[in-house]
């Protein structure tokens, strides 16, 4: 038993020291961050790899070391809206997010109350439809 969990920690110390960082789906190229706010920059890398994110509408890099767990983080302040811009996370690889706009996001959910339209009618709407443009 032991030389099977010895096996084990070898083939997992192996991998471990060749993995890249990772990032989750939410974030990528083409996505929007949320203007003039911290903004979080996650994923996953080599425990003690020290990795740094670098925001191109600033030009700052910040720097975090990924603790045991293997997870880490930093957060990005975003300006006003504009771009595109690009975010560069080097680690043992380089990843380039490109195509990056910073913006108004709003998150909607919903069934039934989502497929409401300026087309229902309804009087409030009309009034402040022309306005909102």
């Amino acid at each position: 038993m032991k030389k099977i969990i010895a096996l084990f920690l070898q083939c997992f110390v192996l991998y471990a020291v060749n993995a890249n960082i990772v990032l989750p789906s939410v974030i990528g190229s083409n996505m929007v961050l949320q203007q003039k706010s911290d903004n979080k920059i996650w994923g996953w890398g080599n425990p003690l790899e020290k990795v740094f994110v670098t925001t191109s509408w600033d030009n700052r890099t910040d720097s975090v070391v990924i603790p045991p767990e293997a997870g880490w983080a930093v957060t990005v302040h975003t300006p006003g809206a504009g771009g595109p811009y690009t975010i560069t996370i080097k680690g043992n690889n380089t990843i380039t997010l490109t195509n990056v706009l910073i913006g108004e996001v709003w998150v909607c959910s919903g069934q039934s109350n989502m497929e409401m339209s300026y087309g229902w009618g309804i009087p409030i709407m009309k009034k402040d439809v022309p306005k909102s443009l």
